[in-house]
């Protein structure tokens, strides 16, 4: 049996979404990414922040674009700053038959020491002195 027919041994790669489902769910970790995920049909625009944990493992936590509140106050966090974001409470749902909103509360813990703009890049090899151009 080859490798392509052999599924006996596969284990699912669990999902790296943060998800905010109970009040006093929190994450904290260093913030390495931030980017917009356009939004598809039944889902609005959101901002995904990276954030790596103490233990290494990366997070995303997707925040929508109508918690302007939340995502202005992680947009003004850097890149290798440490972040929290917990869920503090349940607010008014927007309408009748909604969900209640969420409530988030960020946090800063300044910025993370052992953190390398780097981290997550490739790594590039020196040059060698016969790769470099004569000069």
């Amino acid at each position: 049996m080859t490798n392509e027919e052999n599924w006996d041994d596969a284990q699912e790669v669990q999902s790296n979404w943060f998800k905010f489902a109970n009040v006093g769910d929190r994450i904290k970790g260093t913030l390495v990414g931030k980017r917009l995920q356009p939004g598809d049909g039944d889902f609005g625009d959101q901002m995904v922040y990276k954030v790596r944990k103490e233990d290494g493992t990366e997070w995303n936590v997707g925040i929508a674009m109508t918690k302007t509140g939340t995502v202005e106050r992680l947009n003004n966090c850097k890149l290798g700053e440490i972040v929290g974001v917990s869920f503090d409470s349940e607010g008014e749902p927007p309408k009748k038959g909604f969900h209640p909103v969420k409530n988030l509360k960020v946090f800063t813990f300044g910025m993370d020491p052992d953190y390398n703009e780097f981290d997550g890049a490739d790594e590039v090899p020196a040059a060698k002195e016969d790769d470099l151009p004569p000069v």
